[in-house]
């Protein structure tokens, strides 16, 4: 009786025909040679990237007073100088300043225009979307000529705040996308409850869809400052006399004056870049953090 119910061990299942244990088929082996392959052109591309950027930071510290590699010491002389110089420093705050009106100008516009497509029964929302998105297509000197003319009839060549408007522009669309894609997974149900308790529409984006969208937003915001602080082409033909922004000084130097001073103002832009993406990140994680709790 006890033997009746005791339930047999199940068989191991046998390994299939032509291939034994211990040994890797041939298309195993296809698809581990075809993964490392990939990872060597994945390795090449980032090295092709990375290379040429490692090498302006490094000549930044070159201790001669010219262009050279591999370097021929270590110097902290040509920042010393570069930060000695008011032409650069005023170049610099100049584009800080530029970058964050025009980031700020793009977060409010990209934002309202996001949530106000989003939240639109309009069938033409896609053609005013592809407007928006516009700037990222047309070629970035068609764009620079547009804005010297408009400029030149104006007689605003060389205002910062004009300026500033038209990098504006560019950044719209960074923001656009970030927020519209937030807006996709965000619950707009939690909208209308709170416009059914009584809550004003003001109060409701405060309290509600604007804290849900803070990363979307800060990451719209970051790319905006970033288009307007290293932007070159357009800022050479609006710029005038009197508004001589870091890249346009840069530019200025590598026609008439090639000094490692050139690498440190490019250091600058690539460390600016650098540490707004990393900060961007941040902000991402401990958003993800704070919902978990």
């Amino acid at each position: 009786m006890t033997a009746d119910l005791i339930t047999p061990a199940p068989a191991r299942p046998k390994p299939p025909p032509g291939r034994r244990r211990g040994k890797r088929s041939p298309a195993t082996r296809a698809e581990r040679a075809l993964g490392w392959a990939l990872r060597g052109l994945v390795a090449l591309i980032l090295a092709f990237l990375v290379i040429p950027i490692l090498i302006v930071v490094l000549e930044s510290f070159n201790s001669v007073d010219y262009l050279s590699f591999p370097l021929e010491g270590w110097s902290l002389t040509h920042y010393r100088e570069f930060f000695a110089d008011s032409a650069w420093v005023d170049a610099t705050l100049l584009s800080a300043r530029i970058a964050l009106l025009a980031a700020a100008i793009a977060t409010v516009v990209g934002t309202a225009a996001a949530w106000g497509l989003a939240r639109s029964p309009a069938r033409g929302k896609g053609l005013v979307f592809a407007l928006m998105y516009s700037p990222l297509v047309i070629p970035i000197i068609v764009l620079a000529m547009s804005y010297y003319f408009t400029f030149a009839d104006f007689r605003v060549i060389g205002h910062w705040q004009v300026i500033a408007v038209a990098y504006s522009v560019m950044g719209v669309p960074y923001v656009l996308v970030a927020v519209s894609s937030a807006l996709q997974q965000f619950d707009s149900e939690l909208e209308n409850a709170a416009r059914t308790l009584g809550a004003s529409l003001p109060k409701t984006l405060l309290r509600i869809t604007l804290p849900s969208l803070t990363s979307a937003i800060s990451a719209g915001a970051l790319f905006a400052f970033v288009i307007a602080f290293d932007e070159a082409v357009i800022i050479l033909f609006v710029s005038g006399t009197g508004s001589v922004t870091l890249p346009r000084k840069l530019w200025d130097s590598v026609r008439y004056d090639l000094t490692p001073t050139l690498a440190v103002a490019g250091t600058i832009l690539i460390a600016v870049c650098v540490g707004l993406f990393l900060l961007s990140e941040l902000i991402k994680i401990l958003r993800e953090r704070r919902e978990r709790r």
